[in-house]
């Protein structure tokens, strides 16, 4: 009966040393935003150059047609 009880404690014990501590599971949750957060902004970036180019390009259409509206 007591060896059946160290037994039990000891499978205990090796269930809470597999389980993460808190600070552990934060620390995790927090690198996985993190890097999410890298993605984010990364796809913010490519889409601000985006715009950026869409802008130059209508900017030089309008300039376009203010040169040919002149010449008329």
């Amino acid at each position: 009966m007591e060896a059946a009880k160290k037994l039990q404690l000891y499978f205990i014990g090796l269930q809470r040393d597999d389980q993460p501590t808190k600070a552990e599971s934060l620390r995790k949750e927090i690198s996985v935003m993190e890097e999410e957060l890298k993605i984010k902004n990364g796809i913010i970036k490519k889409q601000e150059r985006m715009i950026q180019g869409w802008r130059k390009e209508l900017k030089d259409q309008l300039d376009k047609h203010n040169n040919e509206l002149e010449r008329v």
